[in-house]
């Protein structure tokens, strides 16, 4: 067990360790971050049952332009959602091998279990509060929308969102044309 030397600092939340000065910061949360094209976010990691490799998806019919189909997960059918459409990216051609599936389980909550494609997961993460970013204003009509915050991990930004707004922000289908499966 290290020492920790409990002389008091010049800056509350530090304390040393026999060695440089390093920030202490209690109020911390765990997030899973992965990639969509070429930008990075994190979720709660609260929200994630599992984390799949790539596999079959089932087209479904009639489906709007962000719901890819369906997967079977023991026994369990489980939508699979193209976070990108939601929040107004486009996804960018990528490696297969790295594509994941995110499982996503709402505990406590009416929201249905559900998948999101994404581009690579990177890894779980820490962050403290303290170098989260509020969300920018910015001038003119931009929709923040299910963004929580900014932070960088790495020297990238990381934008964190809110899955359950995410979701919710999916586009509707305008376009009044009809499907295969629509028979009226």
């Amino acid at each position: 067990m290290a020492a920790v030397d409990t002389t008091p600092s010049t800056r509350p939340g530090l304390r040393r360790r026999f060695g440089p000065t390093v920030e202490v910061e209690t109020d911390t949360s765990t997030f899973v971050t992965f990639d969509l094209g070429d930008q990075i976010f994190a979720v709660d990691v609260a929200n994630v049952r599992e984390i799949l490799d790539s596999q079959a998806i089932s087209a479904l019919p009639n489906a709007s332009s962000d719901l890819i189909g369906m997967i079977d997960i023991r026994g369990q059918g489980i939508p699979v959602m193209d976070l990108s459409l939601p929040l107004g990216l486009q996804r960018l051609s990528h490696d297969e091998s790295e594509e994941r599936l995110i499982v996503l389980d709402f505990a406590g909550d009416s929201a249905p279990t559900v998948a999101i494609a994404a581009d690579r997961v990177r890894s779980v993460v820490e962050i403290a509060a303290g170098v989260i970013d509020p969300v920018p204003s910015v001038p003119g009509s931009w929709n923040s929308g299910a963004m929580k915050g900014v932070t960088r991990l790495d020297g990238a930004l990381v934008y964190l969102i809110d899955l359950r707004e995410a979701l919710r922000m999916a586009p509707k289908d305008v376009s009044g044309l009809k499907g295969p499966f629509d028979f009226d």
